[in-house]
């Protein structure tokens, strides 16, 4: 691919590995007080548009409450910092992806790096944060790796669209030429 393109990517893929690690290494009355300004945000926007209630929302809250934390109950705030987590490295997942196959043109390195570089990336983070005064979690490793794996999943898709959309058009504009 593109020389262009990878550079591009690459530095995007620095610059957003350097965001997870920023949040991760907060101390733990800053990373609280930040998830708690994400939840009251959250909750103001609920009030206006009152999603809390519905069928759907309360089936995804207790769906992601099951998946992520078993049958402990979940505060909500907890729920939103592991929503963060997740969506950190499902982004980190999407650049990773683009990234690995702009440099090898493969999509089996592309879905290899994509999973495994957030995964690295992590553990890294997880271990850091005992130096802040927070503890390490297992549990927000798997986490982070399912937001990853998720946007990986969502870059196969689109890849594969793309290449049966592709596929087609060339298909019938050489049938074109035939006719």
């Amino acid at each position: 691919m593109n020389r262009r393109w990878t550079f591009v990517l690459v530095t995007i893929l620095i610059l957003w590995t350097g965001v997870v690690l920023y949040f991760g290494t907060r101390n733990a009355v800053v990373s609280s007080r930040q998830a708690r300004w994400a939840y009251d945000i959250l909750k103001r926007i609920d009030q206006m548009l009152d999603l809390s209630e519905t069928e759907l929302f309360v089936r995804i809250k207790n769906g992601l409450n099951k998946l992520w934390s078993g049958d402990r109950k979940m505060p909500t705030v907890e729920l939103v910092r592991k929503s963060a987590h997740f969506g950190l490295y499902m982004v980190l997942g999407i650049v990773s992806f683009w990234f690995a196959f702009a440099y090898s043109g493969k999509v089996l390195m592309a879905v290899i790096v994509s999973v495994s570089l957030p995964a690295l990336v992590a553990s890294l983070d997880e271990y850091l944060q005992q130096f802040r005064g927070r503890g390490a979690s297992l549990n927000d490793v798997m986490i982070d790796v399912s937001g990853a794996v998720t946007g990986t999943v969502f870059c196969f898709v689109v890849f594969t669209l793309v290449r049966l959309i592709q596929f087609f058009l060339s298909k019938k504009a050489q049938q074109r030429k035939e006719a």
